[in-house]
């Protein structure tokens, strides 16, 4: 009699990608851009800024946490991003389960360094909330 071959059954989670549209602050303070659910974590798959008017060359901080910039938690950073002038600019894009994971209940925020643009910007955050 052969032998059967064994295979676990195992399910995946079904995690959807979710997609959030933010305008950004026009200062250089601490925004927070994203909330998980209550006892979830937000698994970071990509973020894109776009910038209608010519405003010059910014950058924009993201990171976990509510610290006041990046530097205060460089192990919390996501991405420094250079915004072009009048132009878009986007982070890489993890692959499912790879990208950056916060702590249960932990933002994301967000702010400008150096000079902060005089209009909103629009962020759209593509993100996996995790139990």
């Amino acid at each position: 009699m052969a032998r059967r071959r064994y295979r676990p059954r195992v399910r995946p989670r079904p995690y959807r990608t979710l997609i959030r549209v933010v305008n950004s602050s026009t200062d250089t303070d601490q925004q927070t851009i994203l909330t998980p659910r209550p006892g979830h974590r937000i698994r970071f798959i990509r973020t894109k800024l776009l910038q209608d008017a010519a405003e010059g060359r910014l950058f924009w901080e993201l990171y976990f946490g509510n610290a006041p910039n990046i530097i205060s938690g460089p192990s919390k950073g996501i991405d420094i991003l250079a915004v072009p002038d009048s132009g878009t600019t986007a982070t890489r894009v993890f692959l499912k389960g790879q990208g950056p994971r916060g702590k249960p209940n932990e933002v994301i925020s967000g702010r400008w360094r150096g000079f902060a643009p005089l209009t909103p910007h629009k962020i759209i955050i593509e993100y996996r909330e995790e139990s």
